[in-house]
């Protein structure tokens, strides 16, 4: 079994040498280092939530949904491309925002937390401007719309956040979806009842801009076909959950991101061989095989004895090199003792740069 491991910023490689016609680049860290921990899956809270919405739809009335007093509701133009130009719709006025009882169609008070050069202040030079409800209700529908004239189809960021709130969403996903897999484990808590599969709306955003439908499945998203991009050069995919459900008569709200790589074993190695060299010097030959051609590497410890048997850690090396098929790693070790065999590699990652993309063999 291989494990995925977050890819992370290699250390710099130096010490240029030559194998087998292709170069190779090798680095000797300074201390040993210890094992990799593979990240199975990722956990989040989230007590906020955020919609999109048309300025049509702002203008006509948005429902909100705040269960407490202490809360923000952000509301930022979100610019678009048309014919290859950025189109940014105009900025809003805080004072041009109108909240009203849905049923009662009473008007209620609204709190201006930031104006707009308060907003560029706190770096939210964007034309959003921040909001606040003077009071909240135990239960019925806030709408809130603006008197300004905005254009129907340009597009609005409404984002809630209730800081504290005790009806906060947890969510837990599988780190790793293996290549051709459509089901992602996703848990998502909210109050003590279970959430139905209608409460639950999910959405892809992919690294390469494809487009996935997804749909929430007791516990799984399930994507309509198979995703294309490996391993995360070009960013994470991520999917974003937006859960609704009624606690204490009152409608609560919840958005959460959950990045996830999308993965397949690009590389494999065979038993790995170490021979002992002159002056503390050692030399360890892993046999790898890849499966499409990029940039690979290998990161191991070597491990002997002591002259009374105990076990020790030598050194530990990262080793990197341009691989299209069967190949071979070398890996050289220097020891500032004596250390004595028998030798094992411990502690080995292989590492796809190209797609960046870490394992651990088992």
């Amino acid at each position: 079994m291989t494990k995925l491991i977050p890819f992370c910023a290699l250390a710099l490689l130096v010490n240029i040498s030559a194998h087998a016609n292709n170069e190779q680049t090798v680095y000797q860290y300074p201390q040993v280092q210890p094992a990799g921990e593979a990240l199975q899956s990722l956990h989040k809270t989230s007590v906020e939530y955020w919609q999109t919405v048309s300025g049509k739809e702002l203008k006509t009335g948005i429902p909100v949904f705040v269960s407490q007093s202490q809360h923000f509701i952000r509301i930022a133009p979100r610019a678009h491309f048309d014919s290859g130009e950025i189109i940014k719709p105009q900025s809003l006025a805080s004072k041009a925002f109108i909240a009203k009882d849905a049923d009662t169609q009473k008007e209620l008070s609204i709190h201006v937390v930031a104006e707009q050069q308060h907003m560029r202040e706190a770096g939210f030079d964007d034309g959003s401007v921040g909001i606040k409800l003077a009071n909240i209700k135990a239960q019925g529908q806030t709408l809130l719309r603006t008197k300004q004239a905005l254009n129907d189809n340009d597009e609005y960021l409404v984002h809630v956040i209730e800081k504290g709130s005790r009806q906060a969403l947890k969510a837990n996903t599988q780190f790793t979806l293996g290549q051709y897999q459509q089901r992602l484990d996703i848990s998502l808590d909210l109050g003590d009842a279970p959430l139905k599969n209608e409460q639950v709306k999910l959405r892809l955003h992919s690294p390469v801009s494809e487009k996935v439908d997804v749909a929430f499945d007791n516990g799984e998203a399930v994507f309509a076909q198979p995703l294309t991009h490996l391993g995360a050069a070009q960013g994470y995919y991520e999917l974003e959950a937006t859960v609704t459900t009624q606690m204490n008569g009152q409608t609560i709200k919840r958005s959460v991101q959950m990045p996830f790589v999308y993965s397949a074993q690009t590389i494999v190695m065979d038993t790995a061989t170490v021979t002992a060299l002159a002056d503390n010097h050692y030399q360890a030959i892993v046999p790898v095989e890849v499966e499409m051609h990029g940039r690979y590497a290998i990161r191991a410890t070597l491990r002997g004895q002591s002259n009374n048997g105990d076990p020790i850690s030598i050194a530990t090396v990262e080793v990197a090199k341009n691989i299209s098929s069967a190949d071979q790693f070398v890996l050289p070790f220097t020891s500032t003792q004596a250390v004595y065999g028998p030798y094992q590699l411990v502690d080995v990652e292989l590492i796809d740069q190209t797609r960046m993309l870490k394992f651990t063999p088992q």
